[in-house]
């Protein structure tokens, strides 16, 4: 019979103390025993009949302690948990107090798990939460004119030129930074294509590229950052080519292109995709309200081991994403001059944050009667705090 001594240490925080008496653990010893004996080889005996003691010997004392340790918690941790009614939601941290012959008769083991649980969320009237008022979604003519200009770029065709580079050319370079005679790696490049003007390049390093020919090689320096990441860097610029930039006409034959019957229809097209970008954005405007509202009515304590797996979440969010774009997560931090350390840490109260909203939301779930199973339950739940903000 297990010997239990549970502890509250706070409203999230429950620490069982746990003793194992010989009965249970020489059970867990024949168990291991039974596993690895029969693959035992022991010079002068047949396989799996050799003495106990000297089949121990033989499996090693450390190897068959550390199964012995790992079924014994494994099973009467769950146990305990049990008898105590307790719902962990994180491993717990545990901590092994005495530990006594565990390959004899009078085994014992004490051990402390440390259990981090659901916290009870006192939330306020959710219902009373008022969202800013949105005004009708309109698309300007400059914005569809916009996007009918990155279409014709889209198809553009290129002209190679011998005279200067101006505002709208495409030029191909090779580009070297450097900031006390060290190559920068992130700005540095061959081969490098880009059209004049579309606001890729940083201003002062575009303003010196303007007016060079083909063949040209110029060395200047150009301020990087802004506030205190503000540095200046030298580069070594040498031009390979300059390009008129031709653009389609806006007629028939470019809505074709993009599966339109005509500029109109191509037009109405795109006025539409602005219109649900438009709306998409406001929807996270109005939820990002409704979270900062929620914030404000709500008094609970958060389990650190929940903050810890949201902040590794987010970290594994921003490797994959760096890596899908060809880039090395531990290169990048070193570009950034940042440690997986530094980000946890600056990750940390958004990842609290996180936490904190996800569990606001799941305690509204559960009085708006919300199936909180359900694939869109998070939808559903903001779709009615949504109706009330907005009465």
């Amino acid at each position: 019979m297990l010997e239990i001594k549970r502890e509250n240490v706070s409203k999230i925080k429950v620490k069982l103390t746990v003793k194992v008496p010989s009965k249970l653990m020489q059970g867990f010893f024949d168990k291991v025993y039974n596993e690895l004996a029969p693959s035992v080889e022991v010079k002068g005996f047949r396989k799996g009949h050799a003495p106990k003691a000297l089949t121990v010997s033989a499996i090693g004392e450390e190897r068959i302690n550390e199964k012995i340790i790992d079924l014994a918690l494994n099973q009467t941790y769950v146990e305990a948990l049990k008898k105590e009614n307790i719902i962990p939601i994180a491993p717990p941290r545990i901590n092994i107090r005495m530990l006594k012959d565990l390959t004899a008769e009078t085994a014992e083991l004490e051990y402390e798990a440390e259990i981090d649980l659901l916290p009870e969320v006192e939330i306020g009237d959710y219902t009373k939460i008022k969202i800013s008022k949105a005004g009708e979604i309109k698309v300007s003519k400059e914005e569809i004119d916009q996007v009918l200009k990155h279409l014709q770029q889209q198809h553009a065709t290129f002209e190679e030129k011998d005279g200067a580079a101006v505002d709208g050319d495409r030029i191909e370079m090779n580009f070297e930074g450097t900031e006390r005679g060290v190559v920068l790696d992130n700005l540095t490049s061959k081969n490098y294509p880009v059209i004049l003007g579309s606001k890729v390049l940083i201003p002062e390093f575009e303003k010196e590229i303007i007016g060079l020919k083909k063949g040209d090689k110029k060395e200047f320096d150009a301020n990087i950052g802004k506030d205190k990441n503000k540095k200046k860097v030298h580069f070594a610029v040498e031009i390979l080519k300059v390009e008129k930039v031709n653009l389609p006409e806006l007629d028939e034959s470019l809505a074709g292109k993009f599966q339109q019957k005509s500029l109109a229809k191509l037009t109405e097209a795109i006025e539409k995709d602005i219109v649900e970008q438009k709306t998409i954005a406001l929807r996270r405007e109005q939820e990002g309200e409704i979270a900062e509202g929620l914030l404000k009515i709500t008094k609970f304590e958060v389990p650190e081991s929940l903050v810890e797996q949201e902040t590794h979440r987010m970290i594994d969010d921003m490797r994959q994403r760096t890596e899908m774009m060809g880039l090395p997560f531990e290169q990048y931090l070193l570009q950034i001059k940042k440690t997986e350390a530094d980000i946890h840490e600056e990750f940390h109260d958004q990842a609290e944050k996180t936490v904190k909203v996800g569990l606001i939301l799941g305690e509204v779930g559960k009085r708006e009667k919300i199936d909180l199973k359900a694939e869109d339950a998070g939808r559903q739940v903001m779709e009615k705090l949504l109706e009330y903000a907005k009465k």
